[in-house]
């Protein structure tokens, strides 16, 4: 709730890159993204924390990883588009608060382990088979990532002592009912507006350009006419079905596992137990004698000190118990009749007296009944380790220099060659216009190193994909003689767009009459709003797109008026607020304790930042601005450039 009103309250576009800034702060920190070991910068230096550099190659490689997972979301994400938005200066910043936080962290001696972060390694899912941690899997993360194994546990190091020092900043938040009330009173600020739609299409027909003028609107929107890059290349899709195909077990081997199994199909004998466990032998032995001379075990048990809940030990076969209990305890349980208490058995922790409360006789389920069990059984382990063996021997022909086409003929993969295409899934046609393609894996292509050749990687649906970038085409200018009919077309219509958009800012600074000035220019007649800040919250949280034109009237003082643009470029709005209301304390009273626990849900994660920038201060992080701008340059200037006549 509170990320919703501080949405109404402050610029929307600055809560989304903060928002977007703590997402990433959490994962560099939590999560070891930064690529290289923190022991000095890899290239020119672009920034400094302390006595530790970060080169260019450091920020390079984590501009790109943060492409990479935008890109799951953006697939047709560019490189220059990436930049423009600001990405460079994220990632920057994500590695400066990183070194600042791991550089503090060996001030402050905070140990890690080598087996902590063995552990660590062993719990990352991408790195199992079959919910176990595979080598071959993890050598193939490794590639696919760029990263030396070495890198990778320094990088979990510094993760796990950065969240050694940020959790305890984020302990013992507390909020006061001070703080949240007026939060929950600006909720029930209710306002009262005019807004008027300004259509482009409804602006007066634009005088005819000559060639002169289109030629130079052609050269300053050359983006416009710039066909993106495009990249050709091979796929050979590791398929999990045909894996899944090969993996069915043999009637033989599924009535093996039966035979092997026999605890999992009911061929073992079961108990139902209870136990005491006493500090010394002398004490169990007394109460082993009660229990025989006929006292109720649970009324004896009570009388020791133990609930009814503290003495049942469930139903398990004696390997099951063995291995909670012990292996004597369990031995002894299950050569009781059923009813009989054990004599007293050592222990790690005292002497353990075990009633045998239940016998359950073996009842072997027949192989008919569990056939389809096992053979899903057998046939998913076998899928995952044929699965494995098939990734390992494609990287391993890879590694030797085997060309891609010879894999998929020699390992029956099917090899697709697609065209060159788009970010977004365009190829170029008749005319120099772009048209979609199915080209499900364009994603992957674009995240592919070209230098690196053939590589594995995941398919995001459970299966895995060899991809082979064969051509890069960098982005071009389209001949202005090929557009020129949709150049004129587009002067055209930007010139009616700039005329609503002249007309909309001379009604704002007018403050007129927006009903008499709307029908004077044939336009729609303004639209009267009036909302509840709690509503739009509230849709907000829903999940639902709150327009610009309304999120406006939250932000304008009364008397205000300012434009806004309309999707596609389609006209403008004239945005005034007419009226405001704030709630009174009296109003808001039911919202302050929902306020007071949002505050207190978003504090822990706002201390944690503030400390981390705090370390950050007093280690002494420090930017190179012209070295930053020149990685800008490299990544998305140098593309621009070339389309320079």
């Amino acid at each position: 709730m509170l990320g919703a009103i501080r949405k109404s309250v402050r610029s929307w576009v600055g809560m989304a890159i903060l928002g977007l800034a703590l997402l990433a702060l959490v994962v560099t920190l939590f999560y070891g993204q930064t690529a290289a070991p923190v022991t000095g910068a890899r290239g020119r230096e672009v920034a400094r924390v302390g006595k530790l550099g970060i080169g260019e190659t450091d920020l390079v490689e984590a501009v790109n990883r943060l492409l990479d997972r935008e890109r799951e979301t953006q697939p047709s994400l560019t490189m220059p588009a990436f930049v423009r938005m600001g990405g460079v200066d994220l990632a920057l910043e994500q590695l400066l608060l990183a070194r600042a936080l791991g550089q503090f962290a060996e001030g402050a001696g905070i140990p890690v382990g080598r087996r902590l972060v063995d552990g660590e390694i062993a719990s990352i899912p991408a790195l199992q088979v079959a919910g176990k941690f595979d080598e071959a899997a993890f050598r193939r993360f490794l590639a696919q990532q760029r990263l030396s194994e070495a890198a990778l546990r320094e990088d979990i190091a510094t993760a796990i002592a950065q969240g050694l020092l940020l959790l305890p900043a984020r302990l013992g938040t507390t909020v006061p009912q001070m703080l949240a009330e007026p939060y929950a009173t600006l909720l029930l600020e209710q306002r009262r507006g005019t807004i008027l739609a300004v259509p482009a299409a409804l602006m007066p027909q634009p005088a005819e350009p000559d060639e002169a003028a289109l030629r130079a609107f052609w050269q300053r929107n050359r983006a416009a006419w710039t066909v993106p890059e495009r990249r050709a290349w091979r796929e050979a899709v590791i398929d999990r079905a045909q894996v899944a195909r090969e993996a069915a077990p043999s009637e033989a081997e599924i009535a093996a596992y039966w035979r092997a199994n026999p605890a999992e199909f009911g061929g073992v004998e079961r108990r139902e137990l209870r136990q005491v466990v006493l500090p010394s032998e002398k004490e169990a032995v007394a109460f082993a004698e009660r229990v025989r001379q006929g006292e109720g075990f649970a009324a004896a048990a009570a009388a020791a000190g133990f609930s009814d809940v503290d003495t049942r030990l469930g139903t398990d076969t004696e390997a099951g118990f063995a291995s909670q209990i012990g292996a004597d305890v369990a031995k002894a349980a299950f050569a009781l009749r059923e009813g009989a208490v054990s004599a007293p058995v050592k222990g790690p922790i005292g002497w353990h007296v075990v009633l045998a409360e239940r016998v359950l006789p073996a009842q072997v389920r027949p192989l008919a009944e569990v056939r389809e069990a096992i053979a899903a059984k057998l046939a998913a382990e076998r899928a995952e380790k044929l699965l494995s063996e098939r990734v390992a021997a494609v990287e391993d022909r890879i590694a030797a220099g085997e060309p891609l086409g010879e894999i998929a003929r020699t390992l029956g993969l099917s090899l697709v060659e697609v065209p060159p295409t788009t970010a977004d899934g365009h190829v170029l046609g008749e005319g120099n216009v772009l048209v979609p393609r199915a080209a499900p894996h364009v994603a992957r292509a674009f995240a592919a190193d070209p230098a690196d050749g053939a590589t594995v990687v995941a398919d995001g649906q459970g299966g895995f994909l060899v991809i082979e970038v064969t051509d890069v085409l960098p982005p071009a200018p389209i001949p202005f003689e090929a557009v020129r009919d949709r150049v004129r077309a587009s002067f055209l219509a930007d010139a009616r767009l700039r005329a609503a958009q002249a007309f909309a800012e001379e009604m704002a600074k007018a403050g007129g009459d927006l009903a008499a000035a709307a029908k004077a220019r044939g336009l729609p007649p303004p639209q009267q709003l009036v909302v509840r800040r709690l509503e739009l919250t509230r849709a907000a949280q829903a999940g639902e797109e709150i327009p610009l034109p309304v999120r406006l009237l939250l932000n304008l003082p009364a008397g205000r008026a300012k434009v806004a643009p309309a999707p596609g470029g389609q006209g403008f709005y004239v945005v005034r607020t007419e009226e405001t209301r704030r709630g009174t304390a009296a109003e808001a009273a039911p919202l302050v304790a929902p306020m007071r626990q949002s505050i207190a849900e978003a504090a822990p994660l706002e201390l944690a930042e503030t400390f981390a920038r705090a370390v950050q201060r007093a280690e002494g992080a420090t930017r190179l601005p012209a070295a930053v701008e020149a990685v800008k340059a490299r990544l998305a200037g140098a593309a621009e450039a070339e389309q320079a006549p």
